[in-house]
């Protein structure tokens, strides 16, 4: 399985991502942690009432858009639609979204720095 050849603080970092349980506006909100599940970092919220969730924080907010680019280019070529599914799928993605999380900072706090972990090539 790949998670167990990665670092140990990425694949907590994945798990925590694809089961919702981290440290998000959202999911605090929800432990009783903050006050409001909205994201602090955008206007999203008073538009659509956008929840600070995994896929906000990743695919959506206006905030990071700068810093999402790299992420867009690597996992959604050609103008396709990015998503989480499409990040998690391919183990090559792993490293665009650590890049990502590391320029935001926004989990910096919990998780501290995000090792940078590329797939091991097929070379022999």
């Amino acid at each position: 399985s790949l998670l167990l050849h990665l670092p140990r603080k990425l694949t907590s970092l994945i798990t925590q991502m694809i089961t919702g349980h981290i440290a998000l506006n959202y999911h605090l909100h929800r432990i009783g942690k903050v006050e409001s599940p909205f994201c602090g970092k955008c206007t999203h919220q008073i538009l659509y009432g956008s929840y600070i969730t995994v896929e906000h924080y990743v695919l959506r907010c206006p905030a990071y858009h700068q810093r999402r680019t790299p992420l867009e280019v690597r996992c959604a070529p050609r103008r396709q639609q990015l998503s989480l599914r499409r990040i998690f799928s391919n183990p090559e993605n792993l490293a665009a979204l650590a890049t990502y999380i590391n320029a935001t900072g926004r989990l910096r706090q919990t998780l501290g720095v995000i090792p940078i972990w590329e797939p091991p090539s097929d070379e022999v």
